[in-house]
């Protein structure tokens, strides 16, 4: 039966690509059209032609973001074992549930990562199945919501093993410029680190956590003020990855991520 309210068939309180995703969309693609039209005459023919090219590459974001909350979805309800009806039941139950509900959503559209789309599906699981897990499972989702793949492919640098103790089980530690020059990236990898590390997921290696070997392995000498950052696993890195399901083998292995201090 149709709405009157909603003659489209999008009302916002449906869930997936077909309600709140389409609403979102459309209305980000008016507003960038009126942005647009204060940039050029809405007579001239560019408007035109950026008008409806801003409307073709609408319908493509959208079915990007649909098809993202489903598969999120998906897996929510897999963890949780609930239907979809029983899930968004119980997700809309409370202010502690809803809001990392909606986070979630947010995270699931704007990214291209299909391992972070399941990851924090699983975690809406975990937020509706226990009670017990509601805090732990707000923490990870907004964790997950603030990395995409150049942080990821970071945090797994940090697995790789020293390449001059094979089979040791010892971590390459990391230089700022290292990891620039690995990634490709420019000033940006300050930003990219500074995340990683207030997430857990990178730490900041102190020289007083080295051994005399490590430290000349390292190349670690001169005052505090004068030393060059190293960077390794964080307490979270393992957990991470495991959540996220990516490089598991590296994550198995349990490579030591901390510095093992002997002098």
């Amino acid at each position: 039966m149709e709405d009157e309210n909603d003659p489209d068939g999008t009302s916002p309180h449906m869930l997936g690509a077909e309600g709140t995703s389409k609403v979102l969309m459309d209305s980000a693609i008016d507003g960038t059209v009126a942005l647009l039209s204060l940039a050029i005459p809405a007579g001239s023919p560019v408007f035109a032609a950026g008008a409806a090219a801003l409307k073709g590459v609408g319908t493509k974001l959208q079915e990007h973001q649909e098809r993202n909350v489903n598969l999120m979805l998906k897996e929510a309800t897999a963890e949780a074992g609930m239907s979809l009806d029983d899930f968004v039941e119980v997700v809309t139950s409370a202010p502690e549930r809803l809001l990392p509900f909606v986070a979630a959503c947010d995270a699931a559209r704007r990214t291209v990562l299909d391992d972070k789309v399941r990851a924090l599906g699983r975690a809406l699981g975990d937020l509706t199945r226990d009670d017990s897990l509601i805090d732990d499972s707000g923490v990870w989702i907004s964790i997950f919501s603030q990395v995409e793949a150049a942080h990821v492919r970071i945090v797994l640098a940090m697995c790789e093993e020293d390449p001059e103790y094979r089979g040791e089980g010892r971590a390459r530690l990391w230089k700022r410029g290292e990891l620039k020059d690995r990634f490709n990236l420019s000033g940006t990898i300050t930003t990219l680190l500074n995340t990683l590390v207030s997430l857990g997921l990178v730490s900041e290696v102190r020289a007083e956590d080295l051994s005399s070997e490590e430290r000349a392995r390292w190349g670690v000498r001169g005052p505090a003020k004068d030393r060059i950052p190293l960077y390794g696993k964080g307490s979270l890195t393992n957990e991470f990855l495991a959540k996220l399901g990516t490089g598991r083998e590296k994550t198995e292995k349990d490579v030591s991520g901390s510095p093992t201090r002997t002098g």
